[in-house]
């Protein structure tokens, strides 16, 4: 098998993000002057993307972070800006005639990397939520 057909290859078969970046510094050290960055190349960065974020992938591989995450975008890897994307959502219900004033919510979380974050609020906790969700997503 020859040098490319390798590198159209790479991300196909689950390798670790330190396995992708030396297939980028193998590839860099042996292209031509001028050369785009062969497709299963990066293939392999949108798929190491999804899986342990953009800002450590375009790190790791040295890649143009906005290049990265158009085709992550267009990869349905992402959502992408104004189509669906809410950053926050405020729910105002009256409380039932008679019924004590207790807030109680629970609301569950997951950001881009996948990492999942479950809240339970009670009375004036949900104060809070606000800066909790940003903080939490932020950490992305």
């Amino acid at each position: 098998m020859d040098e490319r057909a390798k590198v159209e290859q790479a991300g196909a078969h689950g390798e670790s993000l330190k396995q992708v970046a030396e297939q980028f510094r193998h590839w860099r050290e042996t292209r031509i002057r001028g050369a785009h960055i062969p497709q299963g190349l990066w293939a392999a960065a949108v798929g190491m993307a999804r899986e342990h974020g953009l800002h450590r992938v375009v790190c790791e591989l040295r890649v143009d972070r906005d290049r990265l995450k158009k085709r992550l975008e267009h990869d349905g890897g992402a959502a992408q800006p104004g189509k669906g994307s809410t950053r926050f959502v405020e729910l105002m219900v009256a409380p039932a005639p008679g019924a004590p004033m207790v807030r109680e919510c629970t609301v569950e979380l997951e950001n881009g990397r996948g990492a999942k974050m479950r809240v339970e609020l009670n009375g004036n906790g949900i104060a809070a939520l606000a800066g909790l969700c940003s903080a939490f997503w932020g950490a992305a």
